[in-house]
């Protein structure tokens, strides 16, 4: 769609309302991955997830205000469940 979109000089149009070109690579063997990996059905798994993924993004761009208010909620839990 984005080049479509330069090709026919539709240049007013925002082109990130239709997905980025982003690959997330994730390294199998660092050990969260392969916690993940090994234990599909715990309740742990969705927020290191979204902790990995937000990770990835930070090192790529800035994060979004509303997505960065989510990471550190995120980890402030995270550092919690350590403190317990």
């Amino acid at each position: 769609m984005q080049e479509m979109m330069k090709m026919y000089n539709m240049y007013g149009m925002d082109p990130s309302m239709f997905g980025g070109d982003e690959t997330l690579i994730l390294n199998a063997n660092n050990k969260l991955v392969q916690y993940v990996a090994g234990h599909k059905d715990s309740d742990k798994v969705p927020m290191i997830c979204e902790q990995l993924y937000d990770l990835a993004m930070i090192s790529h761009k800035p994060l979004a205000p509303e997505e960065m208010t989510k990471f550190i909620a995120r980890s402030n839990e995270i550092l919690m469940m350590f403190a317990n």
